[in-house]
């Protein structure tokens, strides 16, 4: 689960694990061992003001990088003003920290990098640099997060029009839109990422200071260090974030229900149709995650958790096949793509419908759950393998009612899901649908 739009090759067709019975073998998942932890020399601290501090030393490369969590995410966006959360983690990466240099130079200059992803409930900031640069690169970024340079928006919000256009005739952006439309409806989730057209031209400077002022809040910002970790980092983490105000964040606001199947088809410049099923999903913290990772495996995971998600260095998605399980929402989402050329989607359709009801109904065979834990496994373990990855898993952890004993908890409660866990989840989430529908636009249309 990197932190990039790239899903990979082409993915296998959802569900040919399940159907097909096939042996996938993943080295060094074998289901009867116990993994190691991946975070076991973690550190945890709370600041006074509530900021939390998780770090993990490691003296393999001179480098240090840093996941930056702020409590102002997708959902947080304001009715209306779709894309803000956009230009206002463009406008922190442009905003001038020493003399005419902005952040974004600064950082580079010093042969270290700094990008943002948009998640629903946060915007993270990633720096990754040499140790030694660390504690005035880190200065830099909270002069940056505390002070915008507003002067920027108008430039910005260019780029971001253009992003969001171009998202628009993308089929995999669209279905995914439509989705979050009717599964986020009343949180700004249900909005793109890059905003729409329409809100983008009307965003203000003031509304991008509005929505920045939430950088400014202790209580939900994690900053999650890994790497070359000296004390001189941990220092210049708590002198730059010790400021931050201790009042917590306006919760962001909670979806409507989904009480009935849904239908929503749109039109695009595309060759051939694109479908995407979703079903509600536990969210990442809840005691049925684990099972849902296992399903998602069963049901052919097409890429990892970040393969849609807004970052400031990575393209659109454009050939996605497989199930998608967005679990850092509230509720999370299941989603199965299936389309483009090659696809026959009416089989694609009713092979899903087999497989659901598979999961829901009958003797799942100790293979095919055997099958699963690995493949789910092996998708856990190939999710940290950059600073970046280590960081962002580091700091989810943190957030978590467990702490950071979180992240070292999920290879064992893989290992532990059984095909009475798969049969309950499935009957609890896979059943009220969500069909997002692309069909190619006709010259008339």
């Amino acid at each position: 689960m990197n932190c990039f739009r790239d899903a990979g090759p082409r993915a296998r067709p959802a569900l040919i694990a399940l159907l097909a019975g096939a042996l996938l073998w993943l080295p060094g998942a074998a289901s009867g061992a116990a993994p190691l932890p991946p975070f076991a020399g973690a550190v945890q601290e709370r600041l006074p003001n509530g900021v939390i501090i998780a770090s993990q030393a490691s003296g393999d490369l001179p480098l240090v990088g840093a996941q930056i969590f702020v409590p102002a995410g997708l959902a947080q966006q304001p009715a209306g003003k779709a894309g803000v959360a956009a230009i206002a983690a463009q406008v922190v990466l442009q905003t001038p920290v020493e003399g005419a240099a902005t952040l974004q130079d600064s950082v580079r200059q010093a042969g270290g990098s700094i990008t943002y992803t948009l998640d629903p409930l946060d915007t993270r900031f990633y720096l990754e640099c040499r140790a030694g640069d660390f504690p005035h690169l880190v200065h830099d970024l909270r002069l940056a997060l505390g002070h915008p340079d507003l002067s920027r928006v108008a430039a910005v919000r260019e780029t971001t029009l253009t992003q969001a256009t171009n998202a628009a005739q993308n089929p995999l952006e669209a279905t995914y839109l439509m989705v979050r439309q009717v599964n986020y409806s009343g949180t700004g989730f249900a909005f793109p990422d890059e905003g729409d057209p329409l809100t983008v031209a009307r965003i203000l400077p003031s509304d991008v200071a509005a929505f920045a002022a939430g950088y400014q809040h202790a209580n939900g910002t994690i900053v999650a260090i890994v790497g070359l970790v000296t004390p001189a980092a941990l220092d210049a983490v708590r002198r730059e974030f010790g400021t931050f105000t201790p009042e917590p964040a306006p919760p962001a606001p909670s979806p409507a229900a989904i009480a009935r199947l849904h239908q929503v088809v749109a039109h695009r410049q595309v060759p051939a149709p694109w479908v995407a099923i979703a079903y509600q999903a536990p969210n990442q913290y809840s005691t049925d995650f684990a099972a849902m990772l296992v399903i998602e495996a069963l049901l052919g995971s097409g890429g990892d958790i970040h393969a849609f998600t807004f970052t400031s260095d990575t393209p659109l998605p454009d050939d996605y096949v497989g199930a998608y399980y967005q679990y850092e929402a509230q509720p999370g989402s299941m989603i199965v793509f299936m389309g483009g050329e090659s696809a026959n989607l009416d089989q694609s359709v009713r092979d899903l419908e087999t497989g659901i009801a598979r999961l829901r109904g009958e003797n799942l065979s100790p293979q095919l759950i055997e099958e699963g834990k690995k493949l789910a496994l092996g998708a856990y373990y190939l999710s940290a393998d950059t600073l970046r990855d280590q960081a962002w898993l580091l700091g989810r952890s943190a957030a978590s009612p467990q702490g950071i004993t979180f992240e070292n908890l999920v290879p064992q409660r893989i290992l532990a899901v059984s095909a009475a866990d798969i049969q309950r989840v499935a009957r609890r989430y896979l059943t009220r649908e969500t069909i997002a529908i692309v069909l190619p636009r006709q010259e008339s249309q």
